[in-house]
């Protein structure tokens, strides 16, 4: 748990008390209220006797993941077959957290003559449990309370305070609500067939036919028991709840191709044509029930109905899509290489207007080490120049951002029948996001090929955007999808390996890519202003203008914390410094995408030994700081109550001279974003690092009927340097893996 900084019991207790918690304190810092004064004391009397709970490792264990794999295959040069079974359990790093994974497959393949079919198979089942109870929970509860009374049992209440404005108010344990019956659970049955069928009537030309089905159910319950905490106040007969969502889904996907491929001498031509049709459809449905008597039972029978205005609600979405397209490819001496694709694609995500989109790409190569002016040598083996220009589209989007959706309301009926108003504008006109791409490349490979490197410069164009316009309430809808705007991207890629050492029975290389992107907005204008206005109201990060980064971090600048009063001291657009933060001093501060990002790493074999370790880094960009802005600051006088971070006391000012990085310790109102919650981010990952063997000679494996054998470990995440400090996993706590495999072929 390094990634947690919480305050111990003395802490937690001085940080209420310097917050106000406990109410004003007299020129002596002592608590003015008799009533708090004695809670605190209370309090304060537990935290001096040891009791200092660490919450955290309550709800956690070691994570284990075991998986196992049967395959089996046999036949003969016309007919082949083959049978598999793989089962996979996890059990999470919290309790009562598990995922169970089985699955079967089959293949079969059958030639004749010159056709050859193929089928495959495949029926998954999982079955998955959550925590009904989130990390956050104990990460919340504070350290000076006792996890257990004095006869080990755990206690719902473990402290109830009376407030003269908010009534009762009672400090529940978390481990009584993580030990009683309820359940978050889901199954989820899947059946994927594909089938082929390949005919060549000649060696050059082939007729492929394919047809895939998909058919998903979906089934999740979440049943909170009666006895749970958030009931405690609640009228006897809502206490308890009972959610479930069914999803039934199918998919279909078919398709028609056509190839054809010859070298006539120095010419080589290969040519494609065919289409494509799918189609996508889930039915969801979903309803709750409220009122349990006792947690024995949890079927919707033993509640006591819907809550109160509550009803099932269901929902059906489709899509369809359909495709022609051509593909080209010419080459000549193995010098020059042109390839020429073009496609035609509709789908109903689009609006009727323009349910189709034409895209097309042309790419050239040149390979150079294949000129008659390039001699052989030892230093510069291959080098090869690359171009590629195109515009591919997007359908990745809401089935229904087109169309027109309504809300009919049977409790209201008259006599046209049932009424219904406009909940969703659709769009008739709307158009394809459209991305005009070009891209520049060269390969290269010298000294015998150990070194190969590839370096790419590509621009991109996106014109229209597709976005989701705010519509004013008097309209009746929340907002309309339209075509506004356009993004330009460019970027260099980068890309190399090395083999230091290459020997029969010895390998060691190593590798590294790069990757550096800028983005920004055009064609705007005025158009989203009231978008932007919207993120300064609500504080969040998102702006849209001209020539503006899409991820650029929007903040008023701060010139840090006043000595003398603890308040944030501002700096206006125009230079001047204030007390007050106004949103239309916001400028750029920041932008999240780094400068450089990317992986390196190596891998060594010897003798059936082998190692191999992933490290990835980011340079240069920043990142909001969303711990320090909700856990340090922007504490109000209800989140006082709860454990927090160290620093919200270490770090916040407590008296004039103070030099500080946050405001004032009894400040509970909001905090506006400003420059003091935007950092450099830089970061360097030990991604993934394996450690195994492998062998196919061994002797041993004869005396077993065995043909290989090879054993693996592997770990991810296994350490992190960065220049931010952050927590991770506050609903379900980070973890960091190690895994093991074993492998007998027979």
């Amino acid at each position: 748990m390094i990634d947690y900084n919480l305050m111990n019991s003395s802490e937690k207790l001085e940080y209420e008390r310097l917050a106000g918690y406990y109410g004003s304190l007299d020129s002596n810092g002592n608590i003015i209220d008799e009533y708090y004064r004695s809670l605190y004391n209370q309090r304060l009397l537990r935290s001096k006797q040891g009791i200092d709970s660490y919450w955290l490792n309550e709800p956690l264990q070691t994570g284990f993941t075991q998986s196992h794999n049967i395959f089996a295959e046999g036949g003969d040069a016309a007919f082949r077959y083959g049978i598999g079974m793989t089962y996979t359990q996890t059990n999470g790093v919290m309790k009562n957290s598990s995922r169970d994974i089985l699955n079967g497959n089959v293949q079969l393949t059958y030639r004749i003559d010159k056709f050859a079919f193929t089928n495959q198979t495949n029926i998954t089942n999982t079955d998955v449990e959550n925590p009904t109870v989130s990390f956050s929970k104990f990460a919340q509860t504070n350290p000076f309370y006792d996890k257990y009374n004095e006869y080990g049992e755990v206690e719902q209440v473990m402290e109830e305070i009376i407030s003269a404005t908010s009534g009762t108010q009672y400090i529940t344990n978390p481990l009584w609500d993580f030990n009683q019956s309820s359940y978050d659970k889901s199954n989820q049955l899947t059946f994927v067939n594909n089938f082929q069928i390949e005919y060549r009537p000649i060696s050059e030309l082939r007729i492929r036919g394919k047809f895939g089905l998909t058919v998903g159910r979906y089934n999740a319950q979440v049943f909170k028991s009666p006895e749970m905490s958030e009931f405690l106040t609640t009228e006897v007969l809502k206490k308890g709840s009972y959610n479930e969502s069914n999803t039934k889904s199918s998919s279909y996907d078919g398709s028609l191709d056509i190839s054809y491929g010859k070298t006539f001498g120095e010419h080589t031509v290969n040519a494609i044509g065919g289409m494509q049709i799918s189609e996508n459809q889930s039915n969801l449905s979903i309803f709750q029930a409220i009122g349990y008597s006792s947690d024995m039972f949890s079927n919707p029978n033993f509640s006591n109905g819907y809550p109160e205005g509550g009803k099932p609600s269901s929902s059906i979405s489709r899509i369809r899509h359909a495709s022609y397209y051509a593909n080209f490819n010419y080459g000549y001496q193995l010098r020059y290489l042109l390839d020429f694709n073009l496609r035609s694609d509709g789908s109903s995500v689009y609006g009727v207007d323009n349910p189709f989109s034409t895209t097309w790409s042309l790419g050239l190569g040149w390979n150079i080490h294949n000129e008659s002016f390039f001699r052989q040598n030892n230093i510069l083996n291959y080098m090869k120049l690359r171009y590629s220009v195109g515009n591919p589209g997007n359908a990745n989007l809401n089935a229904k951002m087109a169309n027109s959706v309504y809300t009919y309301y049977t409790s209201y009926p008259n006599m046209f029948g049932l009424s219904a108003l406009i909940k969703t504008w659709g769009n008739s006109g709307l158009q394809w996001q459209r991305t005009n791409e070009q891209n520049w490349g060269l390969d290269v490979e010298m000294f015998q090929n150990r070194l190969r490197l590839n370096v790419d410069y590509f621009r991109k164009k996106t014109d229209p955007l597709l976005l989701n316009i705010d519509f004013p309430p008097s309209s009746g809808i929340t907002s309309v999808p339209m075509n506004i705007g356009a993004m330009r991207n460019q970027g260099v890629t980068f890309t190399g390996s090395y083999i230091i050492i290459r020997k029969p029975d010895m390998n060691w290389t190593v590798n590294a890519n790069l990757r550096h992107i800028t983005s920004e907005y055009y064609n705007i204008g005025d158009l989203l202003e009231k978008y932007n206005e919207k993120g300064r109201t609500n504080q969040s990060l998102i702006r849209y203008y001209d020539g503006a980064s899409p991820t650029a971090l929007y903040a008023v600048r701060s010139a840090g914390i006043d000595p003398m009063t603890g308040n944030e001291i501002f700096i206006r657009k125009d230079g001047s410094y204030t007390f007050k933060w106004d949103s239309a001093d916001e400028v750029i501060c920041g932008d999240s995408t780094p400068d450089i990002e990317g992986a390196f790493g190596s891998s060594f074999y010897w003798k059936g030994f082998s190692i191999n370790a992933i490290f990835s880094y980011r340079y240069g960009g920043q990142a909001f700081l969303s711990t320090l802005f909700n856990k340090v600051e922007n504490i109000s006088d209800v989140q006082v109550k709860y454990n927090q971070d160290k620093r919200a006391l270490y770090g916040r000012w407590q008296k004039p001279g103070d030099i500080a990085k946050f405001k004032r310790i009894d400040d509970t109102t909001v905090t506006n974003m400003s420059s003091r919650f935007i950092a450099d981010d830089n970061t360097l990952e030990l991604s993934t690092l394996s450690v195994g063997y492998e062998t196919t000679t061994g002797k041993w494996l004869q005396s077993i009927g065995a043909s290989s054998f090879n054993v693996r470990i592997y770990g991810n995440n296994l350490f992190r340097l960065s220049t931010i400090k952050e927590e991770r996993g506050i609903d379900y706590p980070f973890s960091r893996k190690i895994s093991a495999s074993i492998g007998v072929r027979f």
